[in-house]
């Protein structure tokens, strides 16, 4: 059985365009930022459960492994936990359960990821923000001046000198990057069921508090109070290369365990599946400027989608929020080593260091990535409309464990970590090109012929998914009032998508195109969304490695702007991009979801 679960959300966005110091042919004019006034974009997604025959799993019991990364309008995950479910406060974690952590299903990492642990985990206390007589700003990296690297470097060389005189200090570089490593790789149990800060609305308030304490460490060890990690600019194309800081070899932010595409320049892709886009350097910046104003516009109108589904201890669902999916986790494998390669060293790759996620935070650029990840939360909530922080008192109690910068162990709350300021830092301004890209430019200038490609009846179930196919899908219903729109979200839905989840997929979707559409340009109204799935570690209950899920689009603003509103049919194409030969659809269909 396939759970699906939506939520619903008005969104009302006009904002203020950001000034743009480069230039991109696709550029829409200013005028064309603002979201249509006369439409209410609502989303509203009931949960329901379709069985399938050759399955049988008790409801709401849902495997991790289904992972649904949706660039369309809703959450269209299978698996996702509904947007209104029950969840308790996460407590921090009880460090005397700590053990050790796992790569993937049958490969232990080679080391105890466990921190340091307290005399009495009773008496650690709650931690309290110290006075702040000055914010500690942080700037993007590729501005970054030598002054600043030279002071960087070295705050990380003394923390890696701890590696050595004092292995067991909370503060070193190795203790810091085993946080990471025992939160996310399955070292910490609570009442038995394993921790994941993943995936769930948990991933935000984790890393925050993660991110301020490393800096305070850094800040501490070269005596600079206002000391500030850089942010990773990957959502403005002045920022969209490796930063070059950490790529001269033999200072203390060189890490050999990276992928050799980081090098010269290349331009990053912030939806990487693994395979080299074949495409220009203009374009591929074209299509990270849509795929950012895809997750933090189109796709991101309310709090839940863009934090992730509530966590339920040990529920084994993942439910990531929109920037987390996109583009967090492509910047990881982009960056890290090539799985399967041969480590330099020897050994063979599990993507380390970047790209997975025991070994990430010993990549100094890790948290470089983050601070940006973090600066979208910012930003997000910066755009308006229902874009506010969480209210659920089970999300704001959730809690953590760290060690500060004097070795001293405190437990943080979720609620503690809203406000930067009150933290103490903030983030050096930059124009955010993004918020111009809403898809303007068209693939065809009328209807695609519906009549010269098979119905969709004809078409499905798929056996396999690998060339891209065209078909044509009767709607529900066309021409509809403002009104019906406002109260109705239109929805295209694949159901029954069948892979082996060890494999990482990745396939395109499109409307009015055919079969020979360029999805290398995803700056186009067409392209409604992609649905992907990374390799990653098995459930605890699984006895197979097949997935079986549901994907769902919200195309009614995609009709609007393509001019298909008043069409019965419409043509669907689906493009290929990762392991497309090991994908099976059982069906499709156009329905519309209460408002």
């Amino acid at each position: 059985m396939a759970s699906v679960c939506n939520s619903s959300t008005t969104l009302n966005t006009p904002f203020t365009s950001s000034t743009m110091s480069f230039s991109l042919a696709s550029t829409p004019k200013p005028s064309q930022l603002f979201l249509r006034g006369k439409r209410n974009q609502t989303f509203k997604v009931s949960c329901k459960i379709s069985s399938n025959d050759d399955q049988n799993v008790e409801t709401n019991s849902v495997d991790r492994r289904n992972v649904l990364l949706g660039l369309g309008g809703l959450y269209g995950v299978a698996n996702a936990i509904p947007l209104a479910a029950s969840a308790t406060p996460v407590p921090a974690p009880d460090l005397t359960s700590c053990s050790k952590s796992k790569i993937n299903r049958d490969e232990e990492v080679p080391y105890l990821c466990c921190a340091p642990k307290p005399d009495d985990m009773s008496k650690v206390p709650y931690y309290k923000f110290p006075s702040v007589t000055k914010l500690r700003i942080r700037q993007p990296a590729h501005a970054a001046d030598e002054e600043y690297i030279a002071k960087y470097s070295l705050a990380i060389r003394k923390m890696k000198d701890l590696d050595k005189t004092e292995p067991s200090n909370p503060i070193g570089f190795k203790q810091q990057a085993n946080i990471h490593c025992a939160y996310c790789n399955g070292a910490y149990k609570i009442d038995g069921k394993e921790l994941q800060v993943h995936n769930s609305w948990l991933f935000f308030p984790f890393h925050r508090w993660y991110l301020y304490f490393y800096e305070r460490i850094l800040g501490s060890l070269i005596d600079d109070p206002t000391f500030a990690l850089p942010y990773w600019n990957w959502d403005h194309p002045k920022g969209m290369r490796f930063p070059p800081m950490f790529d001269r070899q033999g200072t203390a932010l060189y890490d050999e365990r990276r992928n050799q595409q980081i090098h010269n320049g290349t331009v990053l892709d912030l939806g990487s599946f693994g395979d080299k886009v074949q495409t220009t350097q203009l374009q591929l910046m074209a299509n990270n400027l849509t795929l950012i104003y895809r997750q933090m516009v189109t796709n991101a109108p309310c709090p839940l989608l863009f934090f992730g589904a509530p966590y339920v201890l040990g529920n084994n669902v993942e439910a990531p929020g929109t920037i987390e999916i996109i583009p967090h986790g492509p910047v990881h494998v982009w960056t890290g080593t090539a799985a399967g390669s041969t480590l330099p060293g020897g050994g063979r790759s599990h993507g380390e260091d970047m790209g997975n996620f025991y070994s990430a935070g010993l990549d100094p650029v890790f948290y470089c990535h983050h601070s940006n990840v973090d600066r979208m939360w910012s930003e997000w909530k910066a755009i308006g409309g229902k874009r506010t922080d969480l209210t659920q008192k089970d999300w704001l109690n959730s809690e953590f464990f760290f060690y500060d910068e004097n070795k001293n162990p405190f437990r943080v709350k979720v609620r503690d970590c809203l406000d930067t300021k009150k933290m103490g830092y903030d983030y050096a301004p930059m124009p955010t090109p993004w918020r111009n890209f809403k898809p303007k430019r068209k693939t065809t200038d009328g209807k695609v012929n519906t009549g010269s490609l098979p119905p969709a009846s004809k078409v499905f179930p798929l056996t396999k998914l690998d060339k891209p196919i065209s078909f044509s899908i009767n709607r529900p219903a066309s021409s509809r009032t403002q009104q019906a729109k406002n109260e109705q979200e239109e929805m295209l839905t694949l159901f029954n998508i069948k892979f082996d989840n060890r494999q990482h997929i990745r396939f395109d979707v499109f409307l009015n195109v055919d079969k020979n559409v360029n999805a290398d340009e995803l700056d186009k109204t067409e392209f409604a969304g992609s649905y992907t799935s990374l390799p990653h570690v098995h459930g605890p209950n699984q006895t197979n490695h097949i997935a079986t899920v549901v994907f769902q689009l919200a195309i009614t603003e995609l009709l609007e702007d393509i001019g298909l509103e008043d069409e019965n049919t419409i043509a669907v194409t689906l493009v290929p991009r990762k392991g497309g030969e090991g994908i099976s659809i059982g069906g499709v269909e156009i329905n519309l979801a209460s408002c």
